[in-house]
């Protein structure tokens, strides 16, 4: 059986900065729930994200969106209690970002575990 997709409006409507590699900081991208419990959630960079101090400064506003969204009481019905091996925070991103940004999702790793979740860094494959 196949998990039904459910959209909650269009992506457009929440993006603050259209133009950014990270369009929105007020959405969730991507979460797909797991049936024994937790979800995996993901954030989507599809074109290169640079190192300045503005784009570090949204990738780490969404990764606390995100966060944020697990400690409320509506993450808590939906998922259950989430834990580091029940919930994920993937960061699907542009293979072209620059190397800091990559350095800096690492070093957000403990952060992330300290908030029951697991943050993972996938390559975006670019679709040709």
């Amino acid at each position: 059986m196949k998990a039904p997709i459910i959209r909650h409006g269009n992506w457009e409507d929440n993006y603050d900065d259209p133009a950014h590699p990270i369009p929105s900081l007020t959405a969730l991208d991507i979460q797909g729930i797991r049936k024994s419990g937790g979800s995996d959630m993901i954030i989507v960079v599809a074109s290169p994200l640079q190192a300045d101090e503005r784009s570090q400064h949204r990738l780490l506003s969404k990764i606390e969106l995100y966060l944020g969204h697990i400690r409320t009481e509506a993450y808590r019905s939906e998922c259950g209690e989430p834990t580091p091996e029940n919930t994920s925070i993937v960061v699907r991103i542009h293979p072209q970002s620059a190397a800091p940004i990559f350095d800096l999702l690492e070093r957000c790793k403990p952060w992330v575990a300290e908030n029951h979740a697991t943050l993972r860094i996938e390559s975006l494959e670019t679709i040709q």
